[in-house]
């Protein structure tokens, strides 16, 4: 065996290499070789690698699938076949791809969807006290609950970028598993403070969110460090989901422990934070096994050394960027603030986030509970329907979405902040029939499931091949997003005007008008691109062939 092809198989099965993208780096050290070195029944080239360069021709692992005539018109013809794709996008790959995609989405997108249920868990389980005995019980008649929820955003604000850029060059899977169990040891000190020691909630609502604050944007940047632009809005579909299904819970939860512990000698909406806890702390340690970090960092336990190359080559084939760990500088990031993504997403994103409200506070419970007067068992468990339909209509939103290649974005966004001003419209005028009251309220609930993995997954998708850039973008969006929700709920939901919200829902309203302008200027600027781009590869073809450089060639 020749010098080259022995260092080559020698690096090329060393997988600390692959965790660092760098398989071929004894090739690029001491020259390269075309020929190839079948390790097993994986192919590698050993021509040299840059880890950054996207549109490189060199493979990793051979993922080409040889179809017979038959078995394309078979694909092209049959409507099991398509279906069975609708359901499941790996049906068709190659069988190494199957089974990659098979353990990502088991492992990696179960950890995603537990994670972040706990997360909204452990949010929406104060908005459920409230309605459940803790306003009483702290005397909160003033804007306590407003100010808890300022408590709970500044945390949020101050310990995004910090944690992310932290995440950018550690374990995910350790980081954010010590992360979930940290603030469900936090959620259980929840019921230490007594009934004069509100501002001991303050605190602990911020250390939480501080410690929260990393989750979400985390799990969206590996969903797009992981999965292909045709895979990418089911996944973040999922992941909102999951935090939807929190919404579900908490209501009929909250029931339960008050039926079950009325006579407790700890109020029973405390309970409520002892059970987050205690379903959170598992979660956080499935996190450490189960989160894959990115394909070029990947050391997880049930990934072979050819699943990591699956990956590697799916990453190539995306023309993603496929070196996640490039260290950040202020000439990479101010690069960053010079195309229109980092400045129109966060907006778009402020808006959603910012419109959630209409449902995220208690408006639903508290219709229900003053204006209806009905029971704790109503106004508990009925607003669950809303958030239920919400999931149906979000799975078959996000599976038609993908299946069409991911590119109905805008229809989806449009339809989100349509539904809000017109919702919101409604409900500010208020003196409206019961059942457009209703209708109203599913309105404003409805969408919240798929506004956000909307937003999410159309920019993972248009920043695929800039992995840092993408990063700090989801992380500013979200960030920004919940800037203003630290001090505008105090003005604009104050529990004073409680269950009308007429300034709530006006204002809710006019800035779900000026997202659906976001979106159609997104919508704008991402054709732009698009044309801007077939129009730099059509010259660029042009000049390849043009009778000079094929002379050149020759």
């Amino acid at each position: 065996m020749s010098f080259f092809k022995k260092i080559a198989k020698h690096y090329v099965a060393s997988e600390a290499i692959v965790q660092e993208g760098r398989l071929h780096k004894s090739v690029i050290e001491h020259g390269s070789s075309n020929e190839d070195e079948k390790l097993g029944n994986v192919n590698v080239d050993v021509e040299p690698v840059d880890s950054d360069d996207s549109t490189a021709t060199y493979t990793y692992v051979d993922l080409s699938l040889h179809l017979t005539p038959e078995e394309i018109h078979y694909r092209e013809t049959s409507k099991w076949f398509k279906f069975k794709r609708f359901l499941w996008d790996g049906v068709g790959r190659h069988p190494k791809e199957q089974t990659y995609l098979l353990k990502l989405d088991f492992f990696f997108l179960s950890s995603a969807c537990l994670g972040y249920f706990i997360k909204n868990l452990n949010q929406t389980n104060v908005t459920t006290a409230y309605v459940n005995g803790m306003e009483e019980y702290y005397g909160m008649y003033n804007n306590q609950y407003n100010y808890v929820t300022t408590a709970f955003t500044v945390g949020y604000i101050i310990g995004q970028i910090p944690s992310n850029l932290i995440l950018h060059r550690l374990k995910a899977r350790y980081y954010l598993g010590t992360l979930e169990i940290i603030w469900s040891i936090l959620t259980l000190l929840m019921i230490t403070p007594g009934k004069d020691n509100i501002k001991s909630i303050y605190v602990l609502r911020f250390f939480i969110a501080l410690f929260e604050s990393a989750f979400f944007p985390a799990f969206e940047y590996l969903v797009g460090s992981n999965y292909s632009t045709a895979e990418i809005s089911k996944r973040s579909a999922f992941i909102a989901i999951s935090g939807v299904l929190s919404s579900i819970i908490s209501g009929p939860l909250q029931q339960a422990i008050l039926k079950r512990f009325a006579h407790s000698g700890i109020p029973p909406f405390k309970w409520m934070f002892i059970f987050d806890a205690i379903i959170s702390f598992p979660i956080g340690i499935y996190t450490f096994f189960a989160n894959p970090n990115t394909p070029s960092t990947t050391d997880v336990w049930y990934f072979t050394h050819e699943d990591r190359l699956v990956g590697l080559e799916r990453r190539k084939n995306a023309k993603a960027q496929l070196n996640t760990r490039v260290p950040y500088s202020w000439k990479i990031i101010k690069e960053f603030f010079n195309t229109w993504h980092i400045y129109v997403f966060p907006l778009m994103f402020l808006a959603y986030n910012n419109t959630c409200s209409a449902i995220g506070n208690p408006t639903f419970q508290l219709w229900l509970k003053e204006d209806l007067h009905t029971s704790s068992y109503a106004y508990n468990t009925w607003p669950s329907v809303v958030f239920a339909v919400g999931v149906v209509v979000t799975v078959f939103i996000f599976y038609t979405n993908d299946f069409l290649g991911g590119k109905t974005n805008v229809y989806i966004v449009s339809s989100y902040f349509i539904s809000l001003t017109l919702g919101c419209i409604f409900l500010a005028i208020w003196d409206i029939p019961v059942g457009l009251h209703w209708f109203s309220y599913f309105l404003v609930g409805v969408p919240t499931a798929y506004g956000q993995p909307g937003i999410v997954s159309w920019m993972n998708r248009l920043l695929l091949h800039n992995d840092m850039k993408r990063n700090f973008v989801i992380v500013c969006t979200n960030t920004l997003a919940y800037v203003t929700g630290a001090f505008v709920p105090i003005f604009v939901w104050n529990t004073n005007s409680a269950p009308r919200y007429f300034v709530g829902f006006t204002y809710t309203a006019v800035l779900a008008t000026v997202g659906l302008i976001l979106v159609l200027l997104a919508q704008y600027l991402a054709l732009r691109d698009e044309s801007r781009a077939k129009e730099k590869d059509a010259e660029s073809e042009e000049q390849n062939f043009s009778p000079i450089a094929v002379n050149q060639k020759e």
